[in-house]
């Protein structure tokens, strides 16, 4: 395996534990695959600089919500100790305790850059959706 391979692959497990923080409702795991001075670019919102100002939005969501997703890694890319992918999703996020899922489909961008021994970390994160959030109430 050429080492572009290798890093393809390391950062298509990242896409992978990226997923699996949000299903588990795992803020920690989720912060934990940032780098030290991220920013996170939401649709419809101010762009959040740095790990504990995304912390608080994730733990905010993550208590309220259930998460339940499906996503698809649409393409990677490797240039050095950079790198970006980008990838579709759609998701229910359901109220806790119970509720109408909120339906939700689209699309992120995620810039990444290779940090001293060889962690792929987020850097920057582009996301928005394909729409409106399905009306729970229909």
């Amino acid at each position: 395996m050429s080492k572009r391979d290798e890093d393809i692959a390391a950062i298509k497990q990242l896409a992978a534990e990226w997923r699996s923080g949000w299903i588990s409702g795992d803020a920690d795991l989720l912060l934990s695959l940032y780098a030290d001075d991220p920013v996170l670019m939401p649709q419809d919102a101010p762009a959040v600089k740095g790990k504990e100002q995304i912390r608080s939005i994730y733990e905010s969501v993550l208590k309220e919500y259930r998460i339940e997703s499906q996503s698809r890694v649409m393409e990677v890319e490797v240039a050095g100790d950079w790198g970006y992918f980008w990838s579709t999703y759609s998701l229910a996020a359901t109220p806790k305790p119970r509720g109408k899922p909120i339906h939700s489909a689209g699309k992120s961008v995620f810039i990444v850059k290779r940090e001293r021994g060889g962690a792929w970390r987020i850097v920057r994160l582009i996301d928005n959706s394909d729409g409106p959030p399905a009306d729970p109430a229909k």
